[in-house]
């Protein structure tokens, strides 16, 4: 009886699974049996492209028009077919991504071999489908870089060029704006020329905007542009992206004539971590407001003319108790930067800053000698590290919980708490309190060339005698 049963259960499990896999009315084997599923025989298309950001990852994105639905992404069983051989492509389940705000959308793909694929859905009854797209992770890895041109003929109007950087069989590009913030799509069109002015259609080949005019861009606001260069085979191999500000710092100014302008404090140094990460150090004084940071293209421009230097949305926080404040910027590219405050009725602007990242990285050391002349009045003396071009140097003072107690600047290699006879200038706004004997406190000390840039730092705890 058993045996019986057992038999039964087999045959209805084989009937059952011969169903599944043979019969093109409930579970499709192929793109070609779907295609043969749908009865409305009219095909869609599908805007669809797709690159790599590793050897085994990839994107494949898409543009859903509005009111798509059933969207699929199918793979071909090898590289070695014809792709235009649907019976070759069987459908794979993958996570979709929104991208530009959902204006895009993508496929993730976990995989390390070339393919082909392509994208479907529907659209009021009538299957659309992309072209195929040749997946190219093992043979020609997407490139990724910031590095674009981007103009202002007009505020509101950038222009942005670029190059092929030696990648060859780029057909058409891709460019889409979107907000920094929340990824908000602004505008996404194509182009045959590697350049795309917002927004002017002259050159423009194909739109996905709607309507296809965007709306202007809005100053004092960060944008990212993307650009995606193209193949015949739908395969990205270039991408670009890089944030932009509308309005120069000069026209910052200009809109702000009616304020007094006064010079504030700033300065900027490497991290001890990673050269790529800097630190624009203000002095913001009491009642600050409209922290901004500007930054030039390189360090191959006028520093001193203002209308090259563009805003940068960058990272604010506390440093030393909250006394001083610092931008935190990440980029490999060296360039002048500017910081800019408001008080009252009076704009601070600090002199242009020198980033010099990469060919004068900061050096982080501890080494100071530490004298008692008077007790509860530490003396301290130290040496420059291999740049000899420092011209001041600041000394901050905190206690053991980081509050700030005091910050000095002097041109001697050499400093005592509260003894202002070298001191050149100060930020303490009354006599900095005394040392409690025995205690830890914490001495930094940041030795500053003529143009901004931190060139030394010591930093290092003690216990007062």
């Amino acid at each position: 009886m058993k045996k019986i049963c057992f038999l039964l259960l087999l045959a209805f499990s084989m009937f059952f699974f011969s169903c599944s896999e043979d019969s093109d009315i409930t579970t499709p084997r192929n793109l070609e049996a779907y295609v043969a599923s749908i009865s409305n025989k009219e095909l869609g298309e599908v805007t669809a492209f797709a690159a790599s950001t590793g050897e085994s990852n990839s994107y494949i994105y898409y543009y859903p028009e509005e009111g798509a639905t059933d969207i699929r992404y199918y793979e071909a069983d090898s590289l070695n077919i014809d792709e235009t051989d649907f019976s070759k492509y069987r459908r794979k389940e993958l996570t979709i991504t929104d991208v530009f705000g959902g204006k895009l959308e993508s496929f993730s793909r976990s995989d390390s071999e070339d393919n082909w694929c392509l994208v479907t859905y529907m659209l009021d009854g009538k299957l659309h489908k992309s072209d195929p797209i040749h997946l190219k992770n093992e043979t020609s890895l997407t490139g990724w870089t910031d590095v674009a041109t981007i103009k202002y003929p007009e505020t509101l109007t950038p222009n942005f060029t670029w190059s092929d950087f030696g990648i060859s069989g780029n057909t058409i590009y891709f460019e889409a704006i979107s907000r920094t913030e929340d990824d908000e799509f602004i505008s996404g069109t194509f182009t045959y020329d590697k350049v795309f002015n917002y927004f002017d259609s002259s050159n423009i080949v194909k739109n996905i905007n709607v309507p296809e005019t965007p709306d202007d861009l809005e100053e004092d606001t960060e944008y990212l542009f993307t650009m995606m260069a193209i193949s015949d085979d739908n395969w990205v191999n270039l991408v670009i992206q890089k944030t932009f500000m509308l309005k120069n710092l000069q026209e910052y100014l200009d809109d702000n004539s009616e304020k007094t302008i006064e010079t504030g404090t700033a300065f900027a140094a490497s991290s001890s971590s990673s050269e790529s990460l800097s630190y624009i150090y203000y002095y913001p004084l009491l009642g600050f407001s409209e922290m901004r940071y500007y930054e030039t293209e390189s360090l191959t421009v006028d520093e001193n003319d203002f209308s090259n230097y563009r805003r940068k949305d960058l990272t604010d926080a506390a440093a030393f108790g909250g006394k001083l404040r610092r931008f935190s910027r990440t980029d490999d590219e060296e360039s002048w930067g500017i910081v800019t405050f408001v008080v009252d009725e009076v704009l601070y602007k600090s002199n242009p800053i020198k980033i010099k990242n990469v060919t004068k990285p900061t050096e982080w050391f501890t080494d100071v000698t530490i004298e008692y002349p008077e007790s509860l009045n530490p003396k301290f003396t130290w040496l420059d590290g291999t740049y000899l071009d420092s011209s001041t140097y600041f000394q901050v003072i905190t206690d053991s919980e980081s509050s700030f107690l005091s910050g000095t600047f002097t041109t001697e290699k050499t400093f005592q708490y509260n003894n202002n006879s070298n001191v050149t200038s100060t930020i303490n706004l009354e006599t900095p309190e005394t040392l409690i004997l025995d205690d830890e406190y914490k001495f930094t000390l940041m030795g500053i060339s003529d143009d901004n840039w931190v060139n030394l730092v010591i930093q290092e705890s003690f216990i007062v005698e």
